[in-house]
């Protein structure tokens, strides 16, 4: 099929990918200079997404995303199914380690898996559909926990019993919050041999639209398959997480 191209239509969808959540609000002469085009060029195309409600003209003379776009957000998140967006990445995750991964949500402060990908028979996790796991020795639990609200995390840190599962688990609370403030710097969760021996887990946030944590995501190993160092699994699960982050409506950065 003979591929087609409308030049205005390119220009139109360039002004509005100006608009990010650092730049909320920009003028005509901002838009200009963002996309090298002449002034001249581009006020036609401000007035047609103006009158179409893609744009509104704010009373400082800025223009900033608008209804429009929050109506057309509304119907594409509405038909998303959380577990049918981010099924693939778990795939593709699974496969390119050859390990398992695991999608959770946060259910009476535990982790609850919600679906998974079976890539190896060698990682020992019970990581049945519906099964709980704790929050604060598990990857997928970690990153649940490490970014709530602090208020929150203090809350379940003073009323949780905490327990060996595996000789690495932490019990004291000290540590775990530390642990905690750590995930949330790096942007993934690390469980080495704390709820299964032999096992290490990595796991990572992600976001809606609005910025909130709504699942988490991990990446299981045995650990005698381990051939690179903790950071880069890591920073591979987070890099997957972002991108599914995006697809829900975040608009923080995406790792490439």
């Amino acid at each position: 099929m003979r591929e087609y191209q409308n030049k205005s239509l390119e220009k139109a969808m360039s002004i509005l990918d100006c608009f990010t959540r650092e730049n909320k609000e920009l003028t005509a002469s901002e838009i200009s200079k963002m996309l090298n085009l002449n002034l001249s060029s581009i006020y036609p195309l401000l007035s047609t997404l103006e009158k179409s409600k893609y744009l509104v003209r704010n009373g400082n003379g800025k223009y900033s995303l608008g209804i429009k776009f929050v109506v057309k957000g509304n119907m594409v998140l509405a038909g998303l199914n959380l577990i049918e967006v981010v099924r693939p990445h778990l795939q593709g995750l699974a496969r390119e380690f050859h390990g398992n991964s695991h999608l959770a949500i946060l259910n009476n402060n535990r982790a609850l898996i919600v679906d998974r990908s079976l890539a190896s028979d060698k990682v020992f996790i019970n990581s049945i559909i519906g099964y709980e796991i704790p929050l604060y020795c598990t990857s997928l639990g970690k990153v649940l926990l490490a970014f709530q609200s602090p208020e929150k995390v203090q809350d379940y840190l003073d009323n949780t019993e905490f327990k060996k599962f595996a000789s690495l688990t932490l019990v004291d609370k000290e540590n775990i919050l530390k642990d905690l403030q750590e995930i949330k710097l790096k942007g993934y969760g690390v469980s080495n041999e704390e709820f299964t021996s032999g096992e290490i887990c990595f796991g990572a946030p992600i976001f809606d639209g609005t910025g909130e944590i709504v699942a988490s995501m991990n990446l299981a190993l045995s650990k005698i398959s381990i051939d690179r160092d903790e950071e880069y699994y890591g920073i591979r699960v987070s890099q997957v997480a972002r991108n599914i982050s995006s697809l829900l409506g975040y608009m923080g950065p995406v790792l490439k």
